[in-house]
């Protein structure tokens, strides 16, 4: 968790004084261990895709610590493209396919179709989707179980409000997005009936701008706790709800370092956690094509660092009921 934090504030930190988001590029990183000797073992090479920058402060951030965790943990040789357009897609997948790289990591729901397509190409190279439910005999995907995280701010949300106003800032209208408002809209009817919950899209996850003036908005109109999910939408967001002196939920990384205060605490998608297993087990020899739900229960979901602006009585309830979860006894997962 420290080092998750830590990581977060050293690449936001460029976003939140200059407000200006890197250019998509590719990076090869040096391999981490001497493998000069020809009686060493062949170092295990991984390479990953995402959509982001990777001081997002959030999705491709985390998606970066995983990789490094695999260069700094494991041993590996890692590589990276940031910001990759859609139509680029394929031809960056089988780039690193023809250059040996033993796995190839799409960080985003959009990047399964190409996965699917150039994966056929190279059999003995393995290819994994974050994000997405694609599986093949060289393909693996994993998605975080949608439903428990945004059970937990819609009750966090709904009953520390003061206006009875919730909005909601997102980056695209996506599946995994929309079943987590829906979950969010059911638990604040179901909390406080009095609450209104608005929504509201910037159609982009690295404009920190747009995420800011979608925030703005709402909150002239009296709301005063904004759940964001959508990397940039975060970060202008909580840009907002400073200037304003409302609240924000975060969402994948833990946000709590941009704001301890206005931050009351984020809903964190360890993606470190579930890259680090595909290493292990590509590392141990057991890596297989399959597509898994990873939630609560598998300790890659969880609340991050909490204000001191929650009551301790509101946060030792939410803490309760993600126990249960884990515990199994209580059961919000929709997919």
């Amino acid at each position: 968790m420290k080092r998750n934090k830590i990581l977060i504030a050293m690449m936001v930190i460029a976003v939140l004084c200059t407000g200006v988001l890197f250019a998509g590029g590719q990076q090869d990183a040096a391999p981490a261990a001497d493998t000069t000797s020809s009686d060493a073992p062949a170092q295990v090479k991984v390479a990953m895709l995402m959509s982001g920058p990777i001081n997002d402060g959030g999705w491709n951030t985390s998606a970066y610590e995983g990789l490094t965790r695999l260069r700094d943990e494991l041993g590996f040789e890692i590589a990276y493209t940031e910001m990759v357009p859609q139509s680029q897609q394929k031809s960056i997948l089988r780039n690193y396919a023809q250059r040996g790289y033993d796995l190839v990591i799409g960080h985003g729901f959009e990047f399964g179709d190409s996965i699917m397509e150039v994966a056929p190409e190279f059999p003995n190279v393995k290819f994994y989707q974050v994000g997405g439910e694609v599986q093949a005999d060289n393909v693996g995907s994993g998605v975080f179980g949608l439903g428990e995280l945004s059970y937990l701010a819609g009750k966090l949300s709904a009953k520390f409000t003061k206006t009875n106003k919730i909005g909601f800032i997102g980056a695209m209208e996506i599946p995994t997005t929309l079943a987590e408002i829906d979950m969010l809209r059911e638990t604040i009817a179901e909390v406080n009936p009095k609450a209104s919950f608005t929504v509201a899209y910037t159609g982009s996850w690295t404009d920190v701008n747009k995420g800011k003036e979608a925030a703005l908005a709402q909150i002239a109109n009296g709301v005063d706790v904004i759940v964001a999910i959508g990397d940039a939408c975060d970060v202008g967001a909580i840009q907002a709800a400073k200037e304003r002196g409302a609240y924000v939920i975060g969402w994948s990384g833990d946000f709590n370092s941009l704001a301890p205060d206005i931050v009351l605490t984020s809903m964190v998608q360890s993606v470190p956690d579930m890259i680090l297993m595909q290493g292990k087990m590509l590392k141990e020899g057991n890596w297989k094509g399959m597509s898994k739900v990873w939630g609560v229960a598998d300790g890659v979901e969880y609340p991050g660092t909490w204000s001191k602006m929650v009551p301790a009585e509101l946060k030792d309830e939410v803490m309760a009921d993600f126990e249960a979860m884990k515990a199994g006894t209580l059961h919000k997962r929709v997919n």
